[in-house]
């Protein structure tokens, strides 16, 4: 565990991630991302939902430096292992929750922010809150992000996103699908504890079998769809008779 994030269950059935490092943005360093992981790997089995939130002006503004100092030298394979693969591991783990997945965002939602909020089953976001993905004005590639987001966004807004680097606000961001609600500044943890207090409403298998075809549905043809989804409902009612 570190301090520069926050975890633990609250009390009420839902884990809580509070990205806590206001002082810069809360960008996301290898030990957050690895607290992170951690946690929901051994989250308490009857959670109903992982809420992601942070401290501070900004939700989170991108990832701490992780390239190697200058005047380094380094395979395609050692950049891999430094710099690639650790944060799409960490877009697979939350990507895999098995319950809800919400996000809440105020400010700058930049980068690896902008990912979280489309990694979200339900992201929430105040009427203030700025999502982009900056990372061209370095000369970086942003493919890593774009993993996170290329299941959420259509090709034109992924990559208008992407090539114009210029941030958007929460209500166009609702309109082209990267949260999912939007709400005034001083009400951002109302709403979310109003959703969530619906979600602890649900039992587990409920809540996972509602996960699982959202994140199934998109891979599937209309008839694969049709038998997971009769399959999942009869599986998971059927708890209600054993």
């Amino acid at each position: 565990m570190t301090n520069e994030v926050l975890i633990g269950p609250r009390g009420d059935h839902v884990l809580e991630i509070v990205l806590s490092q206001p002082e810069r943005g809360n960008a996301l360093s290898p030990a957050m991302a690895d607290a992170i992981v951690g946690a929901i790997g051994t989250m308490p089995a009857g959670t109903r939902a992982v809420l992601v939130r942070a401290e501070g002006k900004d939700f989170c503004v991108g990832r701490t430096p992780v390239m190697p100092p200058p005047g380094s030298r380094a395979t395609a394979l050692d950049l891999r292992q430094l710099i690639a693969d650790p944060v799409l591991d960490f877009y697979e783990r939350l990507r895999s929750v098995p319950v809800p997945l919400i996000v809440a965002v105020q400010g700058r939602a930049l980068g690896v922010g902008c990912a979280l909020a489309g990694l979200a089953d339900i992201c929430i976001a105040t009427q203030s809150a700025e999502f982009a993905v900056p990372e061209m004005d370095k000369d970086i590639a942003p493919t890593l992000v774009m993993t996170a987001l290329s299941d959420r966004l259509a090709r034109a807004n992924l990559a208008r996103l992407v090539l114009t680097r210029a941030p958007i606000a929460a209500a166009e961001a609702k309109a082209i699908g990267l949260i999912g609600m939007v709400c005034a500044d001083d009400d951002l943890l109302h709403e979310a504890d109003a959703l969530l207090a619906k979600l602890r409403s649900n039992t587990v298998p409920v809540l996972s079998a509602v996960k699982t075809f959202l994140s199934r549905q998109g891979e599937m043809s209309p008839a694969a769809r049709r038998e997971a989804a009769a399959l999942i409902n009869c599986v998971v009612t059927a708890e209600r008779y054993r």
